[in-house]
């Protein structure tokens, strides 16, 4: 990994793979799904390295857990963000945190649930790992304006509270639970029915 590592700081196009790595004990966050990170133009990006299929997980988020949000926490509970400890490198942060490396979409192909990362549609090798910022953060500690172009972009990505009611709807299958039991169903967000399986903007996460 550390060659790998020293690649994605220059300037060609890079894809360093991440996992999983049949010769060594899994870590906690050992993706389901062979992923790589591929550094192009200065801008970082998770990538599938091999098909996934909708429903499938992809791989579990690992961190230091804070209460505090940042440019590049998670928010995996009402009031529990992941973080990365003080001081990890680029090798350390591919080895076990790539999911930082995931980059916001308004029409994402995973959601967060819990700690874990779902598919949401059908993925193929060499797609992006995108999942939308909304559905997780309750409030965007760097709020941004989207640039991706699609039909549905939300523009001002900011956090669930700041989305707008259509917004929180069209959110709902990719909202992460302490959204859909909490702010969600308190602000007009159905949670799920019984049985019911719940490029690149200005706010990446992914800026190293």
């Amino acid at each position: 990994m550390e060659q790998a590592a020293s690649e994605l700081t220059g300037n060609e196009p890079t894809l360093a793979l991440v996992g999983p790595f049949p010769d060594f004990p899994p870590s906690s966050s050992a993706p389901d799904v062979s992923v790589g990170v591929l550094r192009a133009s200065g801008e970082y990006a998770l990538i599938a390295c091999e098909s996934a299929r909708a429903g499938e997980r992809l791989f579990s988020i690992d961190g230091e857990p804070t209460g505090a949000a940042s440019r590049y926490t998670i928010q995996v509970a009402t009031q529990l963000h992941l973080d990365l400890s003080h001081g990890i490198g680029l090798e350390e942060m591919l080895d076990s945190y790539f999911w930082r490396f995931m980059n916001h979409s308004c029409e994402p192909n995973s959601r967060i649930e819990d700690q874990q990362v779902i598919a949401v549609t059908d993925i193929a090798a060499g797609e992006e790992i995108t999942f939308h910022y909304n559905s997780t953060d309750l409030d965007m500690a760097e709020p941004f304006d989207c640039r991706c172009g699609n039909v549905n972009c939300a523009g001002r990505i900011a956090g669930f509270s700041s989305a707008t009611a259509a917004e929180r709807e069209r959110l709902r299958p990719w909202l992460a639970r302490h959204l859909l039991t909490g702010v969600g169903s308190a602000e007009g967000v159905a949670g799920p029915a019984d049985g019911e399986t719940a490029r690149v903007a200005d706010g990446s996460k992914t800026a190293y």
